[in-house]
């Protein structure tokens, strides 16, 4: 009997101990760090403003007649000499009008102010075939303007 008790008592307490034999486990990277082994997950960026492309040369008509010409000069040659064969982009912006007629009568003046703009640039040695023109109306603006971009 008192051998019957001391294997029960031996049995008890062995139990515990198996116990945390189950629970152990092999010493790996995940032992000292959580996420060793998962899948990377790439830093998001935090959110910003889109700026995109900047334009060559602003025109902004303050003025009926705005004076461009050494600037634009200036601007196109050193866009030429850099690659010939360059693409100008002229786009000619007014601000949104109160009528649809009067909104399409600045949209005309807007593409009569990007032809001229075109043929300055053609003066100071671009071909015909490198202007792109467009016109158009951006709520933003206060007053008419024209913007060079170069691709």
């Amino acid at each position: 009997m008192i051998q019957s008790r001391r294997f029960v008592l031996t049995a008890l307490l062995a139990l515990p101990a198996l116990g945390a034999q189950t629970a152990c486990h092999l010493i790996d990277q995940r032992s000292f760090d959580k996420t060793a082994g998962m899948k990377p997950v790439p830093p998001v960026p935090p959110p910003g403003k889109f700026v995109g492309p900047h334009p060559l040369i602003t025109i902004t008509y303050t003025t009926p007649d705005p004076y461009y010409a050494s600037e634009l000069t200036v601007a196109v040659k050193r866009a030429l000499a850099v690659k010939p064969n360059v693409l100008f982009t002229v786009q000619a912006y007014v601000p949104l009008a109160a009528t649809v007629d009067a909104q399409a009568s600045a949209l005309q003046a807007a593409a009569a102010a990007g032809r001229e703009i075109g043929d300055a640039i053609i003066a100071d040695g671009a071909d015909p075939g490198q202007i792109e023109l467009t016109a158009g109306a951006d709520p933003s603006l206060h007053v008419q303007q024209v913007r060079v971009f170069v691709h």
